[in-house]
């Protein structure tokens, strides 16, 4: 029987093979020319098979790899079968990996061409590529390598992977509202300043309006593309055609920064640049995150999180490399450091709040830095308290510096709709005098800065060795008050408050007093901001009130006339949540009619008006009065006064003073009197001490005084004989 597979029918059957292979087959000549080329090499190379018969296989392969084709060629000419990997360019001249199996063709035992399968690997060599360099990238985000060069390598690695572009990567503000070049180390350096610090919003080139739709942009020819209006003519200039940007996010899907490819020819990306682009994005993304986390951690570890100033770290490494440093020009010359605290920063924050209190540390922080220049080391040491350092100074020079400090405070700060005044107590202390070290320094800085609020705040004083007795007793009156008891350790006194047109004893004012089983009488001035800073002031101020009550239920019991007393409140008092309930309950448990006790709040304590507000018609509510007391030093503004259910304004003793001799302060007092009156408000004047001052007040119109003139603070059987006296 003949055999199926005749030498024709083998021929035909191999013909079919070739010509209908999915890869790519090639014959050619022992001169290198292309005998037979199938469909899917025509697919593959763009050439028709007309056009590979006048094409010479050299033509086709990459420059660079000509030498190694030609090698793998000459060992197929002697017989030898061949795997080769090589590169050729198609049509559009378009790089192309191959992975070739190629035999010899013989005829009579003499090689007479060569027959090859080529396999197209280029997206699976650029996959392995990336990947290599992918790692390569997070080996250097591991190892710590700075972020700035990260980004460098990735852009490097694009621009050889995308051949004839340039790169660039821009970061975002911390608040989102423009883009910085981050690297760009091949674009142009005036095309980089131009788009530095470019907004991202519509219509603001490639990148700054991918980072606001938060999706890429590919504009081919930067020419007609009415997103580069404003920025054509810097791009064209620099040969810059095409853009195409793609916005880098984090984790939590915020724009964080933008990758941008920068071409010199009007194109689009391929796919395997836009693979490219994906993984490059990627890659940016973890960079970027990482720099800023290490920018929040260093400054987190170097500088206060709030006002951003030096923390107290890095200004103790800067206070103990000056005194290293220290060479005084002559001996009038220091290192000064100014310990500073804001008063009643504690007010402003408890009545309006954290959020408004950090803002007033903001722009406090902003003013002192501005004051301070370069001529010196400003630091937030925590809360409200600040240093500053200053080099190579005089006694009067630092005095200058305090002076200029307290003045940059005397205007307002305008913060959420409210007026806000502060004032500053500031501590002085001088290397060498003051101390040799760091420690020392800032520990006698502080003690001066106690003895500047104990002045009157709003000053400063320099470090005086007897500061540190009288801070050693502050710290044994806290311990010795937190062991008092105060049922036993504490009493009362009252200075009375006389009617101007009775002269009549018509209330008194209670005031107490610590009486120490070993060190005797205390005054308030000397234990009460202890109790405030403590939260003790809460148990002494509901013993106070409860005292008071005691006191009027025992008169009316023996038959006097009773009297109305005044209790002062705390700020902690005031904006205790339990302070209605707890002089509710001592009301109706002593059985007390509430009209004879009024409540005495500071003027600084109404400065967010809605919650003092609700706070004093709740205590009204009960049937008490109510007073402001040292009116005229605080923060309220007179328009809300109206607001507020008080009964009497106590004019400060600082305005009663030099009423007397002192032009202002007549026409102060006058103006309060006739402003309250206008209110339907009765006046106390506080401090009076001649009669000169109590004949002008009476000309005032003013209803009530008190003061050294009738009497200081006495004890209770004291007080009783003061009012028979006055009221015969």
């Amino acid at each position: 029987m003949d055999n199926p597979l005749r030498n024709d029918s083998i021929f035909d059957m191999y013909k079919s093979l070739f010509n209908n292979n999915s890869d790519p087959c090639f014959a050619i000549s022992i001169n290198g020319d292309f005998l037979h080329i199938n469909k899917a090499a025509e697919s593959l190379t763009g050439y028709t098979s007309a056009e590979f018969s006048s094409l010479s296989y050299a033509e086709l392969i990459d420059e660079s790899q000509l030498e190694n084709t030609l090698n793998s060629i000459e060992k197929l000419l002697h017989g030898h079968a061949e795997n080769a990997e090589l590169t050729i360019k198609n049509k559009q001249g378009e790089r192309i990996e191959l992975s070739i199996v190629a035999l010899p063709i013989y005829k009579d035992e003499r090689t007479i061409g060569i027959v090859g399968v080529a396999k197209d690997v280029t997206s699976k060599n650029y996959i392995a590529s990336l990947v290599k360099e992918q790692n390569k990238i997070l080996k250097m985000i591991v190892s710590g390598t700075k972020y700035t060069l990260i980004l460098d390598e990735i852009v490097s690695i694009v621009e050889n992977f995308a051949k004839d572009c340039l790169c660039s990567v821009m970061i975002a503000d911390q608040e989102a509202k423009k883009l910085y070049t981050a690297s760009s180390p091949n674009l142009p350096d005036e095309f980089i300043d131009f788009i530095n610090g470019i907004p991202i919003a519509p219509n603001t080139g490639s990148c700054g309006t991918a980072a606001y739709k938060k999706m890429q942009v590919v504009v081919e020819d930067i020419s007609n593309d009415c997103l580069w209006a404003d920025y054509r003519d810097i791009a064209l200039k620099h040969g810059l055609q095409a853009c195409w940007s793609t916005p880098v996010f984090d984790s939590n899907n915020d724009v964080i920064g933008c990758f941008a490819i920068y071409h010199r020819i009007p194109t689009a990306p391929s796919a395997n640049v836009k693979k490219l682009i994906e993984e490059a994005t990627y890659l940016t993304s973890l960079v970027i995150q990482r720099g800023l986390a290490e920018e929040k951690i260093h400054r987190l570890a170097y500088h206060d999180d709030l006002t951003g100033l030096p923390n107290r770290r890095v200004f103790a490494d800067n206070l103990k490399v000056a005194i290293t440093n220290f060479q005084p020009t002559c001996s009038i010359r220091h290192l000064a450091l100014l310990f500073m605290d804001l008063d009643r920063f504690k007010v402003i924050n408890d009545t309006l709040g954290h959020h408004i209190g950090d803002e007033l540390l903001q722009e406090f922080a902003d003013r002192l830095k501005h004051c301070i220049g370069t001529n010196g080391v400003v630091s937030r040491q925590g809360g409200d308290e600040f240093i500053l350092l200053l080099e190579n100074v005089t006694e009067e020079e630092v005095r200058s510096k305090a002076n200029k400090v307290i003045d940059i405070l005397s205007s307002p700060f305008l913060i959420g709709g409210h007026e806000i005044f502060i004032t500053p107590s500031i501590g002085i202390s001088m290397h060498p005098k003051d101390g040799d070290d760091d420690v020392t320094l800032i520990r006698n800085a502080d003690i001066a800065m106690y003895e500047a609020k104990k002045k009157g705040r709003n000053n400063y004083q320099f470090y005086n060795e007897k500061f540190d007795f009288q801070s050693s007793e502050l710290l044994v009156l806290e311990t010795e008050l937190r062991k008092a008891d105060i049922t036993k350790h504490f009493i009362l006194h009252f200075q009375p408050i006389i009617d101007l047109k009775t002269n009549a004893v018509t209330s008194a004012e209670a005031l107490i007093r610590w009486q120490h089983p070993k060190f005797g009488l205390i005054s308030p001035d000397k234990f009460i901001r202890i109790a405030e800073d403590t939260g003790l002031i809460i148990p002494i101020g509901e013993w106070v009130i409860r005292k008071v009550c005691q006191e009027i239920k025992e008169r009316i019991r023996r038959g006097f006339i009773p009297i109305n007393f005044s209790v002062n409140l705390s700020l902690r008092q005031f904006f205790d949540s339990n302070l209605v309930t707890t002089m509710a309950s001592i009301l109706e448990e002593e059985g007390i009619e509430p009209s004879y006790i009024t409540l005495e709040i500071t003027e600084s304590m109404t400065m967010d008006v809605e919650k003092a507000s609700q706070i004093l018609y709740q205590l009204k509510e009960l049937g008490v009065e109510i007073s402001i007391d040292d009116f005229g030093t605080g923060y309220s503004s007179l328009q809300y006064l109206q607001k507020f259910p008080i009964d009497y304004l106590k004019i400060d003793k600082s305005f009663i003073q030099n009423i007397v001799v002192n032009k202002d302060d007549y026409n102060i007092a006058s103006t309060i009197i006739v402003m309250a009156h206008n209110l339907g408000l009765k006046v106390i004047a506080e401090g009076v001490e001649t009669e000169e001052q109590v004949e002008i007040l009476k000309g005032f119109k003013c209803e009530k005084a008190q003061g050294y003139f009738y009497s200081k603070p006495l004890p209770l059987d004291e007080l009783r004989l003061l009012e028979e006296e006055k009221n015969e």
